[in-house]
């Protein structure tokens, strides 16, 4: 009877582990790894990513933007909160940044701007305790019939971390929104902004500079 219990215990235990290890995947089926390049390449706008693009009332830091039609704009690299964590898993926070260097001073970490709501650079990766307006999510979209369609979210508190930052829940879905030439990365709950993950090939990307 013991054994019994054990064994149902033991396959309850991995029946939890294997429902929160959900990982986000590229286009090809591989799961997002940390520190490797992807572009995020919209749903709205076929083959085109996402890049950066100046503000009118100051150069930097800079927004995050829709990149042109039918260009991959820039890749991004995904850094998940929990140091254990190879791999981007679906719902748990992390820093999303630019790896190539701007051409300004800031780091090129994501954050929302609060008073704008729209994301720039200058983020931090800092994992200190209390909210950070540069911790996102990324979640598939729709239901679990979509094929590896996801949105990205704004998570102030740690999620999926062995010590939660807060109690605050993900605050909304980035879209995007129109600034006088540019479709800029915002808080936008009602047009949520559904991309793909494509790993960058080294070949493709020196054909794109």
């Amino acid at each position: 009877m013991e054994f019994v219990l054990l064994l149902v215990f033991s396959l309850l235990l991995t029946a939890r582990a294997a429902a929160a290890s959900n990982p986000v995947l590229d286009v090809d089926g591989n799961e997002l790894r940390r520190g490797n390049r992807y572009y995020a390449i919209s749903l709205r706008r076929p083959n085109s990513g996402l890049t950066l693009a100046a503000r009118s009332n100051a150069p930097c830091p800079l927004n995050v933007a829709q990149a042109p039609s039918k260009d991959y704009g820039r890749p991004l690299a995904f850094f998940p909160e929990n140091a254990d964590d190879d791999t981007v898993q679906e719902g748990s926070t992390l820093n999303i940044m630019f790896p190539e260097p701007s051409e300004c001073r800031e780091s090129t970490v994501w954050t929302l701007g609060r008073e704008t709501g729209v994301v720039t650079t200058g983020g931090t990766s800092s994992s200190e305790i209390g909210p950070r307006n540069s911790r996102f999510a990324i979640r598939r979209a729709g239901d679990a019939s979509s094929k590896r369609e996801y949105q990205i979210e704004v998570c102030p508190c740690s999620i999926g971390v062995s010590r939660p930052s807060c109690r605050l829940a993900c605050v909304g879905s980035l879209g995007l929104t129109e600034d006088e030439a540019n479709l800029l990365l915002n808080i936008n709950n009602e047009r949520p902004h559904t991309v793909r993950f494509v790993k960058v090939q080294e070949e493709l990307a020196a054909s794109r500079r």
